[in-house]
């Protein structure tokens, strides 16, 4: 009955909508259970996990705390949390919270028994997990490790047989505690010159980070802009690439509680499987582009993707199925170079060729956010940085004149510095902005908004350390300075790596006609903001002299009538 009225009378059915639309759609979703919506909107999870199932830290579901000890530990917290005031969560909002994770069901009962306990027979490891886990035995008995013999004579195994239990132990409880944790230094001994150019000499890093933070891991940790994001959001996103060196050091993991302990809550880790993946830690797959393609592509840094669509890259995708990936990488005969080729290949000076794990040595503009620093030099002409350049030539000239070489990189130069310039006037713009106080920094919050934080702008090195982290401006700025940072860390980026790895469209379209766009914008921006502050100002002059304008012609009006009625009132 209700819904035909309704139908017949549009008004009522209309004014209902309204209604509905006006309501927040979380306010349903807080009246469902209000606990949930709250341990999800005030960043609870980034830690604990949803369902308070835990993560960096500890598990709250069917939480033994009570309120008062569960409510001293927000307020006031022990360990890696940070403090959150009432400002951020109120008591009544915690107290939701607290009986949201107290009357959390228990978590599904595992799908198979539990292992074994204790020192295992190594013989066993293979026997037991061809059953439960047949994938993985497959692959490490077909590889190099898993096979009997020596594979590579450059690399001194300490015996001729490797099983399970060499690189993961044979004591399960701790395997098991541990979620069979091989630090890289397990892999160092039988690597070690591997491990001392990958790791220890930073080579596949572009060495240690401004204020004295350190490199690869440390990079990702270390800088203030890390502790603004939810943990389980970095584990998916920042620290699986950031993980391929140093994330397994022994300072950062705890024997008594089996686990790594240094904020981020990514528990399986070992750079060297970035490349080599676990367990058939195969070179072909490590010598090939695609191993790279993980973590070298995306906005930031589209490594793969400009390589991919150059020449270099289409003459490896049609032919690359055919070339000997078996032979040492100093030895390989392909017809063009991939990206193992062109970063861990070092020629002498009579042309002998070696591999090297180090990838640095012939890096020059690093990332290539200069620009964001306000540096606009020619890094080449530097002295220090001449020798890095003749060692990419050097890997040039295995098929290249040394003239067509040196001509292509000093254009990839020039193009990369005519970027960086247009980067460098829209970081004037934003200066001026700041300091005619057109613009205020809200930069700067920990726990992805929730929590204040140090207040610094988006073209200032706050203590130190470097503003364009990526976590730095994804948040809690305005409008504009988003543009800048999508400027220079996506567009220009793209323009700098599109150059370099030979890929015209993304030196032009991707990149440097993108940053044009993002310039084009910040300049309409800083009139815009120009315009509304100068008619503000107008618009607030005449608030404050209207009145007066308004009272001084009514003044005027009551002396003229003065005037005129004292002339009326004279005799003839």
């Amino acid at each position: 009955m209700f819904g035909r009225r309704c139908l017949r009378c549009p008004r009522l059915l209309a004014a209902l909508v309204l209604l509905l639309a006006a309501c927040p759609p979380a306010l349903f979703a807080q009246e469902s259970n209000p606990g949930e919506w709250l341990y999800t909107a005030r960043g609870c999870l980034g830690c604990h996990g949803a369902s308070g199932e835990g993560g960096v830290g500890p598990t709250l579901a069917r939480t033994g705390l009570d309120f008062d000890r569960f409510l001293a530990q927000v307020r006031d917290p022990r360990g890696i949390m940070p403090e959150f005031p009432d400002e951020v969560v109120s008591e009544s909002e915690l107290r939701a919270i607290y009986g949201y994770v107290s009357g959390l069901g228990s978590p599904p009962p595992p799908m198979r028994p539990a292992g074994p306990s204790g020192e295992q027979d190594p013989a066993s490891c293979a026997e037991c997990h061809a059953e439960l886990n047949p994938g993985i035995v497959r692959q490490f008995a077909g590889s190099a490790m898993g096979r009997a013999g020596i594979q590579n004579a450059r690399v001194e195994n300490p015996q001729p047989q490797l099983t399970c239990a060499d690189c993961h132990g044979a004591d399960h409880t701790v395997i098991s505690a541990s979620k069979g944790r091989v630090p890289e230094t397990r892999c160092a001994a039988c690597h070690q010159a591997i491990y001392q150019e990958h790791v220890l000499d930073a080579g596949h890093s572009y060495g240690p980070g401004p204020g004295a933070i350190g490199i690869n891991w440390d990079r990702n940790i270390a800088v203030p802009n890390y502790r603004q994001m939810p943990r389980k959001v970095m584990e998916m996103g920042c620290d699986p690439c950031h993980a391929q060196a140093g994330a397994t050091a022994d300072s950062l993991w705890s024997d008594s509680l089996m686990r790594y302990v240094d904020t981020s809550s990514l528990q399986y880790r070992n750079g060297c499987i970035a490349c080599h993946t676990r367990h058939s830690f195969d070179l072909e797959e490590a010598r090939k582009p695609e191993a790279c393609y993980t973590c070298h592509m995306g906005p930031d840094h589209p490594n793969y993707e400009a390589f991919m669509s150059s020449k270099h890259g289409s003459i490896y995708a049609a032919r690359g199925h055919a070339w000997d990936w078996d032979a040492p990488l100093a030895d390989a005969e392909w017809e063009a170079p991939t990206c193992a080729y062109c970063h861990m290949i070092y020629v002498g000076e009579d042309g002998a060729r070696v591999s090297s794990h180090n990838m640095t040595r012939k890096i020059i503009w690093g990332m290539g956010t200069q620009a964001a620093e306000g540096q606009l030099a020619d890094l080449v002409a530097l002295e220090e940085n001449r020798s890095r350049r003749d060692e990419m030539v050097k890997v040039c000239l295995t098929c290249h004149s040394e003239v067509k070489a040196r001509d292509y990189l000093r254009s990839a130069d020039a193009h990369k510095l005519a970027g960086d310039a247009l980067v460098v006037e829209a970081r004037e713009i934003l200066a001026r902005l700041y300091e005619d106080g057109l613009i205020e920094a809200g930069h700067g919050q920990l726990a992805a908004g929730l929590l204040a934080g140090p207040r610094f702008s988006a073209i200032e090195l706050p203590t130190g350390f470097a503003q364009h982290w990526p976590a730095g401006l994804y948040f809690n700025v305005s409008a504009i300075e988003r543009e800048y940072f999508d400027m220079f860390f996506f567009s220009n980026l793209k323009s700098y790596k599109g150059a370099f790895h030979m890929s015209p469209d993304y030196a032009w379209w991707y990149g440097y006609a993108d940053v044009l766009g993002h310039l084009a914008r910040i300049r309409d921006e800083d009139r815009s903001i120009r315009a509304f502050e100068r008619t503000k100002n107008r618009a607030l002059f005449m608030l404050v002299t209207g009145p007066l304008m308004v009272l001084a012609v009514l003044v005027a009006a009551w002396f003229a009538r003065q005037k005129w009625l004292e002339r009326q009132a004279r005799p003839g």
